[in-house]
């Protein structure tokens, strides 16, 4: 303490300072550390939350008295570590309106006096709710919205109009959805709602973009967009063909596959009209239909000659007349557009292949596809260096046994218990280092002390100096250190 205390006071003002600015920037230092350790470790609740579902959470965490958190401007809720499941589970036995939609919750405290108005815009809500929270469940799709156009039926009353839905989706990042998911989204539709067919419902994209198209004539031609898929589903489905034999063959990505189709999407419909004869008719004067009716008429005539016995006969005429129904037969043939009226496949191989290789190669290709050469299909093989200079590449050197495997980094967030003894360790190293300086600092202030002189003792030493420099000797002495 002694010495501390005499180190203390041989310090100037400034030193005094900066020792006492670096112990509370060290206490600081501990106490923050300390804080920010010791703080709650706050995991993601739920994330990508849209701010109408954030806001319904949030008051929920609030009448639950759960700490939370909102993160990633406001997208992402997180609560402690230890309450994330217990909390989660939680929230979804409550009757939370989530994706801004109420489901069939909304008749759970139902009151007993709701007209019958309420009763059924309530029930339009729930079936609206309902259908989102399914559409949502589509991995591709970040938020929807469900309309019903549902006209009033009553019992002495029938509904003039159909009725009808549409369905509006927001697509995630980079996700595109497929024909067949819209397909399936009208279908969902049109089973969840009564008397809604598939084709009265409407989906739109978050760009306003109809994904579904309206059905027009049976007589009329395709749309511009459906010839267009008809075409990309055709030339996919041979691609992939082509693909699956080139690839079992000389293995993923050593070849390059192309198939172009054009299709004749004209729609034909002749009708055949003929005569029916009679079963069983012979001969070209024979009857040509099915009697309808038949009248016969007879007249007698006047006295005719005499015969050879003196006899005189009687003649007379007769007239039959018949009514037939000629017999028909119509016969309509429709020839649906889509068949294919002519095909051009490309083949390029990164192997060398001798022609022999790529005639045969040709023939396997041909007959996946089914080329047909009456029909003015073209067909072209070839491989890489009969198109371009090879890149050569390095192979990489490798030792025996070694496998090319990429290395793996995982990224995670440490340890919080690991983390603070980190934290502490180095809190120790800090102050180990200034009490270690200010021990120095005294030893060596301990080793080599002032001395105090007095005015005789310092007139001494001034004669003693000035004799010294009057020394001729002492003089050359010095001139001859300073040459």
């Amino acid at each position: 303490m002694t010495s501390i205390s005499q180190f203390w006071t041989d310090l100037g003002n400034a030193a005094r300072a900066g020792l006492i600015a670096g112990c509370l920037v060290i206490v600081g230092l501990v106490i923050a550390l300390a804080v920010w350790a010791y703080r709650p470790d706050y995991q993601v609740l739920f994330a990508d939350v849209a701010p109408r579902d954030a806001a319904a959470m949030t008051a929920e965490l609030d009448k639950m008295k759960t700490p939370y958190e909102l993160g990633e401007n406001g997208t992402a809720i997180l609560v402690p570590r230890d309450l994330v499941y217990k909390t989660r589970l939680a929230l979804m036995g409550k009757d939370v309106p989530l994706h801004g939609a109420v489901g069939f919750e909304v008749f759970n405290n139902a009151d007993f006096g709701m007209t019958e108005f309420v009763q059924k815009v309530n029930y339009l809500r729930a079936i609206q709710g309902e259908l989102t929270r399914t559409i949502l469940a589509i991995d591709d799709i970040q938020s929807a919205r469900v309309h019903l156009a549902i006209p009033d039926q009553g019992l002495f009353k029938k509904a003039v109009t159909k009725p009808k839905a549409s369905v509006t989706l927001a697509m995630k990042q980079g996700r595109v959805i497929s024909p067949e998911q819209v397909v399936g989204i009208q279908r969902l539709v049109a089973a969840s709602v009564p008397d809604i067919v598939s084709g009265d419902v409407t989906v739109l994209d978050q760009h306003g973009v109809a994904l579904t198209r309206v059905n027009g004539d049976d007589d009329a031609g395709a749309s511009t967009g459906a010839q267009l898929d008809a075409k990309r589903s055709t030339e996919d489905y041979l691609v992939k063909k082509v693909a699956a034999v080139l690839d079992r063959t000389f293995g993923q990505g050593e070849t390059i596959a192309s198939v172009d189709v054009a299709l004749n999407l004209d729609r034909s419909k002749l009708t055949t009209e003929e005569v029916l004869p009679v079963k069983g008719a012979t001969g070209e004067n024979g009857p040509t239909g099915v009697v309808v009716r038949e009248r016969l008429s007879s007249r007698d005539g006047e006295n005719g000659a005499l015969t050879g016995g003196g006899k005189q006969t009687s003649s007379g005429t007769t007239s039959t007349e018949s009514d037939y129904q000629v017999g028909r037969r119509v016969e309509q043939v429709a020839t649906a557009g889509g068949a294919i009226r002519r095909m051009t496949i490309s083949v390029v191989v990164k192997q060398n292949l001798s022609s022999e290789q790529l005639e045969k190669l040709k023939e396997v290709v041909s007959m996946a596809v089914g080329f047909n050469p009456a029909r003015g299909d073209a067909i072209v093989v070839n491989s890489m260096d009969n198109l371009a200079n090879p890149v050569i590449r390095a192979p990489a050197v490798l030792a025996a046994g070694e496998e090319t495997v990429a290395p793996v980094v995982r990224a995670g967030k440490p340890d919080p218990a690991s983390l603070k003894v980190v934290i502490w360790v180095l809190v120790a190293l800090l102050l180990a280092a200034a009490l270690l300086a200010i021990a120095l600092v005294a030893r060596r202030r301990e080793r080599a002390p002032g001395v105090v002189l007095d005015d005789a003792a310092r007139e001494k030493m001034l004669a003693d100096v000035r004799q010294w420099i009057a020394t001729p000797a002492s003089g050359e002495a010095v001139e001859g250190a300073l040459k």
